[in-house]
């Protein structure tokens, strides 16, 4: 099965959905599906920081709604912060 890497919301909607179902049944997640699914949650975009690079301090709600902020947040070895975009599934 080929992946192509959709422009149409929805159809980038159902690429993750397949990916989601796929794991959730325990069926093989094939090099093509990662990929396409990569490049459908990113849009093609490298955004962000480069490694190294220092961000400027922010604060933003967790999913608890608690406020966190990057200095609050950082500890001796640093910070790994991830940001997901993801579908409604």
């Amino acid at each position: 099965m080929t992946f192509e890497i959709p422009d149409d919301l929805a159809k980038k909607a159902a690429l993750m959905r397949e990916y989601v179902r796929r794991l959730d049944v325990g069926e093989p997640v094939s090099d093509q599906l990662y990929a396409a699914l990569v490049s459908a949650t990113n849009d093609h975009y490298a955004t962000g920081p480069d490694p190294g690079q220092y961000i400027p301090d922010f604060t933003l709600p967790d999913q608890h709604g608690d406020l966190r902020s990057r200095s609050n947040l950082s500890g001796p070895n640093g910070l790994l912060l991830v940001f997901y975009r993801s579908a409604d599934w």
